[in-house]
């Protein structure tokens, strides 16, 4: 018969022999998970620039266990630029007892319609009473930038990332959205705000991001279908000045339309004729151009 001694001695034995085990499964936890990390996770961390966070979701139009179906038709509504407006407007007015106050971009009858649509799909709360958002947020800024990631992902059949912070930048590392197209890293910068509602600072903001990150092409995007060539595309050229990056070179080109380009790697566009039309449009453009 063991004596208690024995019983003590087996008993730390099998405890070690347990540590090791349990050490070794968090090591083949860990290399698993470095192999599966996303793809623009993988090429950040390889440049340099660990992922502290993307995806959150906390300021999202639509909660983290939405089904996939209901995503799915929210993206697709997401896709009309008169839906945008409309979503802008229902963030600033998220109750109410009539649709009049959503009614600015749309008529009474699209608004119900929207908003019907949107009670399907468990976002808004309709009753006798008026209307809901059921999740209210700041600004619609975190749900575009998740449209455009969706959009990339979706459309274009690339490794896309949102709402990305990132280690070792020296002057920010917030991004907006980062994809992988065709090997190349790609920056978007997504504004929901009109052009009259972007300053100098954003734009320097934006080319101080690219000075960091070094995207292969990056592309300021503005969901607006106003011309871009009376304030944006002034701004862009100011700030380019600024960095002493002036002359032929460094000119702010129309490349088509709305869709402006400084030497064919940094785009500045709005979304007329479509956002996914527009990325296409710089993607065919800078590949076109390519040494």
């Amino acid at each position: 018969m063991k004596s208690a001694m024995e019983r003590l001695e087996f008993l730390e034995r099998h405890i070690a022999e347990l540590g090791e085990r349990i050490g070794a499964l968090e090591r083949n936890v860990g290399d698993l998970a470095r192999l599966t990390r996303h793809p623009v996770e993988k090429l950040l961390w390889q440049l340099g620039f660990p992922v502290i966070k993307h995806g959150d979701g906390a300021q999202l139009l639509f909660a983290h266990e939405i089904r996939d179906t209901a995503l799915s038709r929210f993206y697709a509504m997401m896709k009309r630029y008169s839906f945008r407006l409309f979503m802008r407007e229902l963030i600033q007015e998220p109750e109410g007892e009539d649709f009049s106050a959503l009614s600015r971009y749309c008529s009474p009858k699209t608004v119900k319609t929207y908003l019907e649509k949107l009670a399907a799909l468990e976002m808004v709360g309709l009753s006798a009473r008026g209307y809901r958002l059921l999740r209210k947020v700041p600004s619609f800024g975190p749900t575009l930038e998740w449209f455009v990631c969706e959009l990339l992902r979706r459309e274009f059949l690339s490794p896309a990332l949102f709402n990305i912070k990132l280690k070792n930048t020296r002057r920010g590392g917030d991004y907006d959205v980062i994809a992988l197209i065709a090997g190349r890293l790609v920056y978007v910068e997504v504004k929901s705000s009109p052009p009259r509602g972007i300053e100098q600072q954003a734009v320097e903001a934006f080319l101080a991001r690219l000075a960091d990150l070094g995207p292969s092409l990056a592309i300021f995007l503005v969901d607006t279908e106003l011309r871009m060539k009376d304030k944006l595309v002034p701004l862009f050229a100011g700030a380019l000045e600024r960095e002493a990056k002036t002359g032929p070179p460094w000119a702010v080109e129309r490349l088509v339309d709305e869709v402006f380009h400084v030497r064919h790697s940094i785009y500045v566009t709005n979304s007329r004729k479509g956002i996914y039309s527009n990325l296409r449009t710089c993607f065919r453009d800078f590949y076109a151009n390519l040494e």
